[in-house]
């Protein structure tokens, strides 16, 4: 791999153009660090296909900024996240397709590293890597993924353990070909988790086992925000996966009975959130002999709060 990052990095004019997908709503926050971190790339045949979700601060004052390289479009409305990737896609000019949000980071190799494999293996369609995860408030970092992750045919592993970060992944345009719909217009925090499932049903992947990315963790955040959301969504792409798999049961029984447990722990957390640990008990209760994680995490809503927050910030847990 070290021979085809460096003539991917020396030769980058007859490679393939990235397209970079970014989206934001009012991310002037970290929008430069986040851009800074592209144009500090060692492979540079890419563009950023910037979409504005309707944003009211200065985000397109630093985006217009940059220049050429970023394509900069916009609504006057704002509308879901799905719907607004969707809109940045409809846009992207180049055969393989890379995303950044506004509030995280890539390391300088990420896409020559990532090209490489594309041009290494032609079967391949989605390469993903491990990252960091800093902590906004305290400057804490850490690494995502504490092991190697599965490639090749991983819709089956994804349904129970998907390790997955957004801001890691590259595909090739292509195989957006493959599917009937791109991101579901109607999803605001699980839109990428249920593409990229569909996808995988159909396609292969591979993990590269070193960090490309630093993913920003911060109150402000819409997995944070809007984490009542993730429950009710990913029961929507279960029952997306089961229609467009009538066999889905039969095949993979184990897996979708773990990830039907991991829904009720999202909802579980989401109560818990909400101050409310009576009915988050009441979520987890069916599922909590499905393991100890999730015995343990419904045992954790019988104590104060500071017990089931203590547990989430465990090393490992649904990773």
């Amino acid at each position: 791999m070290g021979d085809s990052l460096q003539a991917h990095t020396k030769n980058t004019r007859d490679e393939p153009l990235v397209s970079i997908i970014m989206n934001c709503r009012n991310g002037e926050s970290y929008l430069c660090e986040s851009i800074n971190s592209i144009f500090a790339q060692t492979y540079d045949n890419w563009e950023i296909v910037f979409f504005d979700n309707a944003s009211t601060d200065g985000s397109k004052a630093i985006a217009v900024s940059y220049g050429e390289k970023l394509r900069y479009f916009h609504s006057t409305q704002s509308m879901p996240l799905g719907a607004a990737r969707n809109a940045a896609i409809g846009k992207a000019r180049g055969e393989l397709i890379a995303f950044l949000d506004t509030d995280d980071r890539w390391l300088p190799d990420k896409l020559a590293w990532q090209v490489a494999v594309f041009h290494d293996r032609p079967q391949i369609d989605f390469v993903y890597s491990n990252y960091y995860i800093l902590q906004a408030a305290t400057g804490r970092i850490t690494l995502g993924l504490r092991k190697p992750q599965p490639e090749g045919d991983v819709f089956g592993i994804f349904l129970r353990h998907y390790p997955v970060n957004l801001q890691t992944v590259m595909l090739r345009s292509s195989s957006l070909q493959k599917l009937n719909d791109l991101f579901d217009p109607t999803l605001e925090v699980s839109e990428e988790y249920d593409l990229f499932m569909r996808l995988l049903s159909v396609s292969k992947a591979h993990y590269l086992n070193r960090p490309t990315a630093v993913y920003r963790v911060h109150n402000n955040m819409s997995s944070i925000r809007h984490i009542d959301k993730y429950p009710v969504e990913n029961n929507y792409i279960l029952g997306k996966l089961r229609a467009m798999m009538p066999d889905l049961e039969q095949r993979y029984p184990d897996e979708v009975a773990y990830l039907n447990a991991k829904i009720g722990y999202w909802y579980a957390a989401a109560y818990m959130h909400k101050g409310d640990p009576r009915q988050a008990r009441k979520s987890l209760k069916p599922f909590a002999w499905t393991g100890p994680v999730f015995f343990t995490l419904y045992l954790a809503t019988y104590f104060p709060p500071v017990i089931w927050n203590s547990l989430l910030r465990l090393k490992g847990i649904f990773r």
